[in-house]
């Protein structure tokens, strides 16, 4: 019995069948393995856009053309950011990820933020200043009144209007102050603004209780960012040591991102500052 099965397995029916079956087996498994790799796109990989500082549905429009789906997690404010943009993504933006990946994004919100409008009435300057940047309010124009409390804040007004606190205000306004003066005139030297940002040259002139009078950009600012990090390079008067002004004086400045223009205003500046 044993040698007729030893027999059968060297015959040349049961070897062709024994290598249809492997054949068959590899062929099977080829297959598989190739529709698997198919299925799951096996190794490959596509790039994130950057999205941060598009608009939403500019954004949204570049996602679904590279394959994508997205998802908006949140709504923020951000002054940095122009509303309705992208603030935030993930995954992060170059990231390689498999293609139809879902993209979480954060936007900035179109509408303006409101806060409840502080008392800044009775408080001094210097603390107005503090409290003005706590909730996010900027200081405007100065007028100095004849009033017994030398710098402290008499009235807030808004848009020329007194303003009450408590009422809600966009984030962001401008409120202008008026402060008692007492009993005489005093007067202040106008400071240098050049090479300073809208920010450092408003603070300046506020530590000194002048006005910042007009704002002029030029052609290379071109977005909100762009103004933050703009710079003086003009002003008018200009910077003094000899002569002096009211308090409360308008000073306008002009700002530029174009770094040749300040840095020579920066030199022209050194030399005149002591003769205006």
């Amino acid at each position: 019995m044993m040698k007729k099965f030893l027999n059968f397995l060297k015959s040349k029916l049961f070897l062709l069948n024994f290598g249809g079956a492997v054949v068959f087996f590899i062929l099977i498994f080829v297959i598989l393995n190739l529709s698997l790799k198919s299925y799951t796109k096996h190794g490959e990989t596509v790039t994130i856009p950057t999205l941060i500082g598009m608009q939403t549905d500019e954004a949204i429009a570049l996602i679904e053309e590279n394959g994508f789906k997205y998802e908006i997690i949140d709504t923020v404010f951000d002054n940095k950011y122009d509303k309705g943009s992208v603030v935030e993504q993930n995954p992060v933006p170059e990231s390689l990820v498999k293609e139809g990946r879902k993209i979480y994004i954060i936007v900035n919100s179109n509408q303006d933020e409101m806060i409840s409008m502080p008392q800044l009435v009775g408080f001094s300057m210097r603390q107005v200043q503090s409290m003005a940047e706590t909730y996010g309010l900027n200081i405007g124009g100065l007028r100095y009144v004849p009033d017994i409390a030398v710098n402290v804040v008499i009235k807030q007004m808004y848009k020329g209007e007194e303003i009450d606190a408590g009422a809600k205000i966009k984030k962001g306004s401008t409120i202008d102050l008026v402060l008692g003066l007492g009993i005489s005139d005093k007067t202040t030297t106008v400071p240098s603004l050049i090479g300073k940002t809208y920010k450092e040259a408003s603070n300046t002139l506020l530590d000194l209780f002048l006005n910042t009078g007009a704002v002029n950009y030029d052609k290379t600012v071109k977005t909100k960012n762009d103004s933050l990090k703009a710079k003086v390079y003009r002003q008018s008067p200009y910077a003094s040591t000899i002569n002096e002004v009211n308090l409360g004086y308008n000073v306008d400045i002009w700002l530029t991102k174009d770094e040749s223009l300040l840095n020579a205003s920066l030199e022209d500046n050194d030399g005149e500052e002591d003769n205006k």
